[in-house]
């Protein structure tokens, strides 16, 4: 079994997920991925990305902060996992929102991770050598 491995850092900065956003997109799609798999793949990375930059480093000393992508490509699968320095923090152990709750009985917050994690086949969390690792995981059609 052939497996690809694909790396990417960019810094901790808004103006840089993008970039993530696309390098996972490129990936996913030439993996096989169908547009809507490609789309969501894009979303999640935004939506863990932007969380780690917004909530994650805002609480760190970091002087240059960075995330790291590990893009891995299994003859079934995508797996991507992504690795940030900041403060340990499982988004996983947050309960999910009430989706079928009236709107202004909703609480903030949770509902990235929430489609996240509709959005793809498995999530996991780590905390390995200080550092936060969640990945993402998605079939190939």
């Amino acid at each position: 079994m052939t497996i690809q491995e694909h790396r990417l850092r960019i810094p901790a900065l808004r103006e840089k997920v993008k970039e993530a956003c696309e390098f996972i997109s490129r990936l996913a799609r030439s993996a096989g991925m169908n547009d809507d798999s490609v789309h969501r793949y894009y979303l999640a990375i935004e939506e863990i990305c932007t969380n780690i930059i917004e909530h994650g480093y805002v609480q760190t000393q970091d002087e240059n902060p960075y995330i790291d992508l590990v893009c891995r490509q299994y003859p079934d699968r995508l797996s991507v996992t992504i690795l940030d320095d900041a403060i340990q923090f499982n988004p996983l152990e947050r309960d999910d929102p009430d989706p079928s709750a009236a709107l202004d009985e909703r609480e903030g917050g949770g509902w990235g991770i929430f489609f996240v994690k509709k959005y793809m086949d498995k999530v996991t969390y780590q905390y390995i050598g200080e550092r936060n690792q969640l990945t993402l995981e998605k079939s190939i059609p």
